[in-house]
């Protein structure tokens, strides 16, 4: 008798640490276990409690475990560049691809008022670019001189213009910081090079900012390996879009209790007859919404969303909303079935997110016969994938993400999907299908087909409106 294959594989959140058991020969799910993070006693306490219960509701061997982690608040990133529109963009799109939450933001020399807000800002990493090669090198240089003076505990990943490149390495190895190189994240005006600073960028998660927080255990465990949390959704939304399941052009909305992220596989060609305005999308995009979670960002997202309208939708009044909001701010607890509040801010949360991350189209001025696009063009998206906890807790799942595409498509100026076949995360299992996909691709499409409902089915269903 042939044993069973089993992966087991953790995902280490800021309020809980979550385990799933699954068949590596069937694709199934075989146990789900979840306990509160443990970060003042170290993450592997609650670790150890989740992985002991899954072994004990399970028969086989254990052959692959893997992990995520997006435990403190994940990982913090500074994103400098020359340009806001060109080099500061592909520094956002090369931090946030990475599987990084963006906290600031800079152009031009920086000046000493906004070093005081990089510091406020605690972050891990600070990606330093500016430039195209053989271009500017004055603001990329500047910028290095003032890093190194300021003694920020971040690491740098230095990715901008390759003729500054080892005189601004000098610059900061002599201030005593922490660099890594990596490629011009904008080698040429209209040329968007990421992955050699992603790539850097995860380096650095792994060697510095996980035995920083503590889980260095973690990753010995998880000897098929370790990623940032949103990284290994991003390569699940990749995987069913590109994948077995031959979604094509996907759009998957991860709400969470403290961002809501949105990530896009495709959609980055502008349609015939249409300008470009700005740099071309990346054809994997993810985005961050800080102000749009359920727990820890509520009050903010009862402020970003309209706490009126909110109000009237839910049936209460403002002061309500508010108290209500400000209560899953400090108590985060469980994600529950029914839950107007959930609703409500869920439905306005995605539809927010969804607008954000995707383009627009603006007639061009004096000529009403041409369109200019900016950003990401998804009206043809053929999937839009709700996941996280308020999909997975929910019996109207479906109703919700519904209602937020309807919502963002009825905004008009907004390039989102405009028929698109929508699938829920049922299970909550996209962190695993990312982690499963590199090694076990057959395993990590049939658990993902099933938690979403359409196992053996492709794209190219009817759309449900």
């Amino acid at each position: 008798m042939i044993t069973p294959r089993v992966a087991l594989l953790i995902d280490v959140g800021s309020t809980w640490t979550k385990g799933l058991a699954v068949s590596i020969d069937e694709g199934r799910l075989l146990a789900r276990r979840q306990h509160p993070t443990t970060l003042s006693a170290g993450i592997m306490e609650g670790v150890d409690v989740v992985v002991s219960s899954l072994e004990q509701a399970i028969e086989g061997a254990v052959v692959f475990r893997a992990a995520t982690s997006s435990a403190a608040g994940g990982l913090r990133i500074a994103a400098i560049g020359l340009v806001p529109d060109l080099t500061v963009t592909a520094a956002r799109q090369a931090s946030l691809g990475a599987g990084a939450r963006v906290v600031f933001t800079g152009s031009y020399v920086l000046a000493p008022d906004e070093i005081e807000v990089i510091r406020s800002q605690r972050p891990d990493i600070v990606l330093l670019s500016g430039g195209t090669d053989g271009g500017n090198t004055e603001v990329i240089l500047e910028n290095a001189r003032r890093l190194a003076s300021a003694a920020l505990p971040a690491a740098i990943v230095l990715a901008g213009n390759k003729s500054a490149r080892a005189e601004a390495l000098a610059v900061l190895q002599a201030g005593g910081c922490e660099v890594h190189v990596a490629d011009n994240v904008l080698p040429t005006i209209d040329t968007l090079n990421v992955e050699s600073a992603q790539a850097r960028i995860r380096g650095v998660f792994l060697e510095r900012i996980v035995v920083a927080r503590g889980i260095e255990q973690l990753r010995d465990w998880a000897s098929g390996g370790l990623l940032p949390t949103p990284k290994a959704v991003l390569d699940a939304a990749a995987f069913v879009a590109d994948g077995p399941g031959r979604f094509g052009t996907t759009v998957v909305i991860d709400i969470g209790g403290a961002t809501t992220d949105v990530h896009s596989i495709g959609g980055s060609e502008p349609q015939p007859g249409t300008l470009l305005r700005g740099l071309l999308e990346p054809r994997i995009k993810r985005t961050v919404e800080g102000d749009l979670g359920l727990r820890v960002s509520a009050a903010a997202a009862a402020d970003a969303l309209g706490a009126e309208g909110l109000a009237r939708n839910m049936g209460v009044s403002v002061e309500q909303l508010r108290e209500e909001a400000e209560s899953r701010v400090e108590c985060p607890g469980t994600v529950a079935e029914e839950d107007a509040f959930d609703r409500v801010v869920a439905v306005a949360a995605v539809a927010e997110a969804l607008a954000r991350h995707a383009g627009r189209l603006e007639k061009l001025p004096l000529r009403r016969d041409v369109w200019v696009q900016t950003g990401k063009d998804l009206r043809r998206a053929g999937v839009v994938i709700g996941s996280g906890g308020v999909f997975a807790a929910r019996a109207d799942a479906l109703e919700l993400l519904k209602a937020a595409v309807r919502e963002a498509a009825g905004r008009g100026d907004r390039l989102v999907p405009e028929a698109p076949t929508l699938l829920v995360d049922r299970d909550y299992v996209l962190f695993a299908v990312g982690l499963l996909a590199p090694c076990y691709p057959d395993a990590a499409a049939s658990l993902a087909l099933r938690s979403l409902g359409s196992h053996g089915k492709i794209a190219g269903a009817a759309p449900q409106r």
